[in-house]
This record gives structure tokens, sequence and C-alpha cells, in this order.
């Protein structure tokens, strides 16, 4: 796929405080390509991209954009959106963070808010949630009440050889 092409959907989301170094502040922010940003919509973490590909679609002719002097600090990702009906061939795009770092197989969802990141390479910025994998929850005590009364109607059954 040609840089140019690249270059020309990407949109960045996100700029949220992330802490402070000597003299400057250090940023959490996100990319995309802008012509797929869909505010508030979920999305699957494919796979990152290798730092060589993050770095080259972050410039803009060979040459780093004032916007983003070092690409080498941010880390590219491949999203699909879940937007709709359309999972299983979802939008499959570009996301970019600095500050941050997502995990693949992960889901998360952009923000809603966006403002002009780099104009030179139709960057957005807003903010993107990970959603992460938390396992089963505990059930809470109604629920187990709940279900050990359903056992105990289930045994009372004549058909589950029950009274």
């Amino acid at each position: 796929m040609a840089k140019g092409v690249l270059a020309a959907g990407a949109l960045t989301l996100g700029a949220t405080p992330f802490g402070t170094a000597t003299g400057s502040a250090q940023r959490e922010q996100t990319a995309v390509f802008s012509n797929n940003y869909y505010p508030e919509a979920g999305f699957d973490i494919v796979s990152p991209l290798q730092t060589s590909a993050t770095v080259e679609i972050l410039q803009a002719d060979g040459e780093p954009v004032p916007e983003i002097s070092q690409p080498d600090e941010w880390t590219g990702y491949i999203i699909r959106y879940d937007i709709g009906d359309v999972r299983e061939a979802g939008i499959t795009t570009f996301l970019f963070t600095r500050g941050q770092r997502l995990s693949a197989g992960n889901r998360g969802t952009i923000g809603e808010d966006a403002s002009v990141l780099s104009s030179q390479l139709n960057l957005l910025s807003t903010s993107v949630t990970e959603e992460t994998e938390t396992g089963p929850q505990p059930l809470e005590e109604d629920e187990i009440d709940a279900f050990e009364e359903a056992i105990r109607d289930d045994d009372d059954d004549p058909e589950n050889g029950g009274e």
C-alpha cells in the first residue's frame, strides 16, 4: 500500500495527561486515519505494527511533521471496528499510541470528541479506552440464592426424580 494513501487516511486519537518530564509534560495519545474515525465505536485490537512501519506512516515525504517530531515514540496497531452488523467483515485500519500500550486480542472504544492533531497527515486527537478481559466474576449473593433455589426446585420436580 502506498505511503501516501496511508498518510492521507491517518487520524490521531486522544491526548490526556500521562506524566511529567523535566521541561515538558509527556502525553498519552492515540492515532488512526481520519477517514476511519467513528466516534464511540468499539474495535478489536488485531496486532501491533512493526516500528519501522509506524515511523514511515507517521511521516510526510520521509520527514517528521512538527506535531509528531519523533514518530519512533509511537506504537502502531491494526484494529478492526465493530460497527453494526459488519463485525465479521469490519473496517480494518491503523491506530497509533504514544505513552500507552494496547494488547492484541483486547477490545477498545474510540472517544466521542476529536480535534485536529496534524492537518498535514490528516490526524485527529481524541481518546481511546481499552477493555481488558477480566475473566469470570464471582456471583453476587442474590444470584447464588436464586441459583440454589432453582436447584432445589429442580430436585422437587417429579420428572427429575423428585417428589
